[in-house]
């Protein structure tokens, strides 16, 4: 994958942002939404019970005030009716008494009223009554109390009646009782009136949890007690409470359900009221509040999130211009602009930032072009500037210091140019010297080449002529002394010689080391010049053609200390066979006094001398090929020198164009 792709690649993934705000913020909404939920879910549950406890125990007390005021309006009904005179003075008859017992029945709501003896046994009735007392189990409650007695409801085939007594007195003294049973239907209507919730209700039970009060009378008509219905623990618990006579709210699952129950007695009675409430009832209620809160929250959030969305799609559309512009600034464009959406947030401030840099990047490789197109030219007296930011000014300082190293560098060089037009010029005037002495040499090499052909000629003669050794023996003795001073000049001719390679010699390793001197030169500047770059790409080529004509030089130094050395050492032959040709020819000048008494010996001798000269002959021809040699070195030192001297005008001409600080 090509980088471009890949910088694609990199900005359609980073165009997520948005989709990723929006996932945090429905993740966020939803959490916060979940927890709000349950917080409120736990705080309305908390509340309902709170509220339905405080408020069901005042409910449940006034409701037990109703049942009381019921309770006690008949009471009071019943005790007014035993009040009348006519039932308790002497001498009232049985149907005096049912006569005052027929208006009451129709003037009050009664079942049956009956007026019974001290006993129990029945005196006068009206409507359906007890026909004895004693089968009432509160008949002894009445007698022991000897005051109004309100007893559980009676449940016959017809009816359900609440039962009250009251003894009827006269004189302070108790004569007869009267009891009445009033009709269910006035303390039905009261537990019928009270509604709390869907299914709330109110129940009244006695002292033994026999249900006497409940808003569906069948509960009363079969006589269920409490304690059969509900087995549940917090159910016997809270009838416990009730059947002795306590008041109080509590929480526990009564007619299968959990509920909510508040309790008080019934005063007057034995009996005692309880108000019910299922949780469930209220609980509906506060689901409903909290999917209708869920509800609310959904549309905000919905609503949130497209508010969301547009901001998020400003931010991400400035966002990918700023990324586009980035990734042409990668790809090096410098001069586009970026355009600025005036949405004072931190888009814009990245958007402002973005071209902010792009100028300074700008303005900074502007600086730079500049500088590198002067170096290009060959105008070193350029500056970087100072006027760089932040990490920029490592910038400025590098391209400070490659100014300044050019700079030297380039003065170092055109100096070692001048030294190495001078050292050429030198070189070329000691190669023609060097050559003018090689010329001198090969012609005192082709004299004494000529003189030994004399001397060998002479040596024939001598052969021929030995029967005139003696007669001519002076004229020997004189040639002798000519040969002997010819040698003495050959002498002097090979130590001349031998200097004169020695100056070769010296001249060569100086050729040598300038060589070297220039070749190292040669690579700094080829290493300059790559760290310059396509700027230093001129100069790199001059240092590449200084590098070739130091390693040429190099060369024909070697070359020549070659040439000159191998000249020394057949020189210091030449020297040697020379002193000792001389030394012979002092023999031969010492013996020409007695060549008169060696003449028998003159003819051997003569052979000898002649050997001798063909090894001397021989030695001067090498001799005059090693001269040979010198003379071609000297005339390729003194080329090469002027090679030198053209290469380094033309070096000097190159770093001419230079201008430096």
């Amino acid at each position: 994958m090509s980088n471009k792709d890949t910088n694609k690649h990199d900005i359609k993934t980073k165009r997520s942002i948005r989709f990723k705000i929006m996932t945090m913020t429905i993740i966020i909404v939803i959490g916060v939404m979940l927890v709000c939920t349950a917080v409120m879910r736990y705080s309305m549950h908390n509340l309902t019970e709170s509220i339905l406890i405080d408020v069901m125990q005042p409910m449940a007390k006034q409701s037990s005030k109703s049942v009381e005021y019921s309770i006690h309006l008949m009471a009071d009904r019943i005790i007014g009716l035993a009040a009348d005179t006519n039932l308790s003075r002497r001498g009232v008859t049985a149907a005096q008494m049912d006569k005052i017992l027929e208006d009451a029945a129709n003037t009050y709501e009664f079942y049956g009223l009956g007026i019974y003896d001290l006993n129990g046994s029945l005196m006068a009735s009206e409507g359906d009554t007890y026909d004895s007392l004693s089968i009432a189990d509160w008949f002894d409650i009445m007698k022991e109390s000897d005051n109004m007695t309100i007893a559980d409801p009676v449940i016959t085939g017809k009816y359900i009646g609440i039962p009250m007594g009251v003894p009827i007195k006269a004189d302070g003294n108790t004569v007869s009782y009267l009891v009445g049973i009033y009709k269910y239907d006035i303390l039905s209507d009261v537990l019928g009136s009270i509604h709390i919730g869907q299914s709330g209700m109110a129940i009244i039970i006695n002292e033994n949890g026999k249900i006497i009060g409940h808003p569906d009378t069948d509960m009363v008509r079969e006589e269920l007690n409490v304690y059969d219905l509900d087995v549940d623990e917090t159910a016997s618990h809270i009838f416990d409470s009730m059947i002795a006579r306590e008041t109080g709210s509590t929480e526990g699952t009564v007619n299968g359900q959990d509920s909510y129950v508040s309790f008080c007695p019934v005063r007057g009675t034995r009996w005692s009221f309880a108000v019910e409430v299922p949780k469930a009832d209220y609980m509906h209620l506060t689901n409903v509040a909290l999917y209708n809160t869920m509800v609310g929250t959904f549309i905000t959030l919905v609503l949130a999130l497209m508010a969301i969305w547009a901001v998020t799609t400003v931010i991400s559309v400035q966002l990918k211009k700023a990324i586009n512009r980035v990734n042409m600034l990668a790809n090096g464009d410098l001069k586009s602009q970026i355009d600025i959406k005036k949405s004072g947030d931190e888009a814009e401030v990245l958007s402002v930032s973005l071209k902010i840099t792009i100028e300074t990047i700008n303005a900074t490789i502007t600086k730079i072009k500049d500088v590198l197109e002067n170096i290009s030219k060959g105008n070193l007296n350029v500056s970087a500037g100072s006027d760089y930011k932040g990490d920029l000014v490592v910038v400025g300082k590098s391209l400070t210091q490659i100014i300044e190293s050019l700079n030297k560098m380039m003065k170092q060089i055109s100096y070692t140019s001048h030294q190495l037009e001078d050292t050429a010029r030198n070189m070329e005037s000691q190669s023609h010297e060097l050559h003018q002495a090689a010329v001198g040499q090969t012609s005192a090499m082709e004299s004494l080449n000529e003189e030994v052909g004399n001397i060998k000629n002479n040596i024939v003669d001598v052969t021929e002529n030995t029967k005139k050794t003696q007669q001519q023996a002076y004229e020997i003795a004189g040639q002798i002394a000519d040969g002997s001073n010819k040698m003495k000049e050959l002498e002097l001719a090979m130590k001349d010689i031998e200097h004169n390679a020695q100056d070769i010699d010296k001249i060569s390793k100086l050729i040598e080391e300038i060589a070297q001197q220039t070749k190292i030169l040669a690579l700094n500047a080829t290493v300059e010049a790559a760290r310059a770059g396509e700027s230093g790409a001129g100069f790199a080529v001059v240092a590449k053609e200084v590098k070739e004509l130091a390693e040429e030089s190099e060369r024909a130094a070697k070359h020549t200390v070659e040439i000159t050395a191998l000249s020394g050492g057949l020189i210091m032959k030449g020297v040697k066979l020379t002193e000792e040709t001389a030394k012979a020819l002092k023999d031969i000048n010492r013996s020409s006094n007695e060549v008169t008494k060696i003449a028998s010996h003159l003819s051997e001798t003569v052979h000898i001398q002649e050997a001798s000269l063909n090894t001397i002959t021989s030695k001067i021809d090498e001799i005059s090929a090693i001269t040979s040699m010198n003379l071609q070195s000297a005339e390729d030192a003194e080329n090469a020198s002027i090679g030198l001297k053209l290469e380094s005008e033309k070096l000097g001409e190159m770093l001419s164009k230079f201008q430096f600080h």
